[in-house]
């Protein structure tokens, strides 16, 4: 592992006390807490034993799980656990949550299932309160448990049953919180239970702190780490490791305080675009190629990765629909996922085999696409879903409403009872001929749930669902149960999965971003859909750039901004790029 250890960071590797370890991006916090944790492994573990590595999120662990193949033998891989707080909080949960008043059978509602459950409502807005109510009955008299609670039943749970915190302790003598800045109170709870038998090295960046619009998360998450575990700190500074050889990270830190120089910035440019559709289009396309020729050059090698990142979700969705025209570069797709996961049930439903009762079948289509409905949040989606929730009572009740909707479905269901029986058990084949049915529906709320089956494809989950679809084919010779099959594989997505390399091309807003790292990336900026000036956000901007600099600091070897050329970006104009 190559890391250059002056004596700050061999005072991290040599110290028996708690520990928090400072650090622009790309400084070295990962690594070193890699080379802490392999000097631990050394030392001896007792059997059972482990180093625990935590982080927030799934991107953070795929990133570390990453460095750790590439620096780790396998024999120390095996005593280094990387986990998500959720997966890490579900292993213990699942066993002990009973005493939490529990049943002892528990599951998990997934993330875009309680979006709908909840009607797409967010903190703070009017039926929050009632939500929180509902959240933790669903726990205690179903034992289902929302990804939310993971953290205070697993804070309750250390504080009322000592016995499991120490045991948990005993199995991990010492624990790495990445993106310690980052943990909500809840999170930092559990930690500082668990502090007081395991030793705890924080690591931590308070200018990649952009989830503080989050309850619990704040600047202040340091001061409760300075003031709870009095850990040994030191700071790595702005070290770069990341891109060294390149001016990306003085970019992204002048962006930040607003410091402008006047001269280009090695390995960073711009390319502006007319603000006409065909002009942007052909804009973005052109971006990947720029980006990666710029790549080969300083990397000497082809880019492995390369992100288009956005302020909003309206931008992902530009990015994503331009490089699917013409000749479409292939490209997988990140942000909110709620209405396409849910609509995917609709899709898994249709290749289960037909109830003798078509009244039925249509009932429960019109439930899922009423779920659906009801993740997209407002007043008017919630109204929609609503009214299809009313008509597929109706027709449960032998008085199936003649609306063109429901007469939609009805036609959908008979042709899809006539396709089935030229399913092939190749489950890539069988989905694309469910998604064909759909678009030949004629109906723009069917045509609306094809295509969120191919935003399911750009997210990337088509290996997993295939595998449990293909497992249920060889077992039935049929897809029945494909709805609890694509759960399962989307349960696994959400929870434990996670350690899988960011190749190839991707598309994310600029929150998705965070933790990440890729060898080339593109900034798309444009007036409404992705202006990178956040609303609410006054001159000078400090949320505004603290948000861009995290977008700008995952580039290895390039930086290209492709910006709109009528309007005025007033963090990026002043630059020469």
């Amino acid at each position: 592992m190559t890391l250059k250890l002056d004596e700050k960071r061999l005072e991290i590797l040599n110290t028996l006390r708690h520990g928090l370890v400072l650090g622009g991006p790309g400084s070295g916090k990962t690594t070193l807490a890699l080379l802490k944790a392999e000097r631990r492994i050394e030392e001896g573990l007792e059997p059972g034993q482990a180093v625990l590595f935590l982080s927030f999120s799934r991107a953070a662990v795929a990133r570390i799980a990453e460095a750790m193949k590439r620096n780790l033998s396998p024999e120390k891989r095996a005593n280094l656990h990387i986990k998500t707080f959720h997966s890490f909080f579900w292993e213990i949960l699942r066993t002990h949550g009973y005493l939490l008043g529990a049943p002892r059978q528990l599951s998990i509602v997934l993330a875009h299932e309680e979006k709908s459950l909840r009607g797409g409502i967010d903190t703070g807005d009017p039926g929050w309160a009632e939500w929180e109510l509902e959240r933790l009955r669903l726990f205690r008299e179903e034992g289902r448990m929302c990804f939310d609670l993971f953290a205070p039943l697993m804070a309750e749970l250390f504080a009322r049953a000592h016995g499991i915190r120490d045991r948990v302790a005993a199995r991990y003598p010492l624990i790495l919180v990445d993106e310690a800045q980052d943990t909500g109170q809840m999170q930092w709870e559990c930690t500082k239970a668990l502090a007081e038998r395991s030793q705890v090295i924080c690591l931590a960046d308070l200018d990649q702190l952009i989830f503080d619009h989050l309850p619990g998360v704040g600047p202040e998450r340091l001061d409760h780490i300075r003031a709870a575990l009095i850990p040994l700190e030191i700071d790595l500074g702005s070290d770069n490791n990341r891109s060294p050889g390149t001016e990306i990270a003085i970019f992204a830190r002048d962006v930040l305080n607003g410091a402008v120089r006047g001269s280009a910035y090695k390995n960073v440019s711009r390319m502006r675009f007319a603000p006409q559709t065909a002009e942007r289009d052909r804009t973005i396309r052109q971006s990947v190629g720029i980006v990666a020729r710029a790549v080969r050059e300083a990397k000497g090698k082809a880019p492995e990765s390369i992100a288009l990142i956005a302020s909003y979700s309206s931008g992902v969705a530009i990015l994503s629909a331009a490089l699917r025209q013409q000749k479409p570069i292939p490209h997988q797709v990140l942000f909110d996922e709620a209405f396409v996961l849910l609509a995917s049930r609709v899709g898994a439903f249709l290749l289960e085999p037909r109830s003798p009762d078509r009244r039925q079948d249509i009932a429960v289509l019109l439930d899922l696409v009423a779920d659906a409905y009801r993740a997209k949040g407002g007043k008017s989606w919630l109204s929609r879903a609503k009214t299809v929730s009313a008509w597929a009572v109706k027709t449960r009740l032998g008085n199936p409403p003649k609306t063109n909707f429901v007469s939609a479905v009805d036609a959908l269901l008979q042709a899809i009872g006539q396709k089935q029986k030229g399913h092939t058990g190749n489950p890539p084949r069988d989905w694309i001929g469910v998604k064909r049915e759909l678009r030949a529906s004629g109906d723009s709320e069917l045509e609306s749930v094809a295509a969120a089956l191919d935003y399911l494809v750009a997210f990337n989950r088509g290996e997993r669902i295939a595998a449990n679809l293909s497992e249920l084919w060889v077992k039935g010779g049929s897809y029945a149960g494909a709805r609890q099959a694509l759960d399962a594989a989307l349960m696994q997505e959400q929870l434990i999965s996670g350690g899988e390399a960011l190749n190839g091309i991707h598309v994310m807003n600029m929150h998705k971003c965070k933790g990440k790292q890729f060898d080339g990336v593109v900034l798309y900026r444009a007036q409404h859909s992705s202006p990178f000036v956040w609303p609410n956000d006054p001159p000078p901007h400090p949320k505004s750039r603290k948000v861009l600099h995290v977008a700008i600091t995952r580039a290895r070897y390039h930086v290209l901004v492709i910006d709109e050329a009528i309007s005025d970006c007033p963090i990026l104009d002043p630059y020469t790029l």
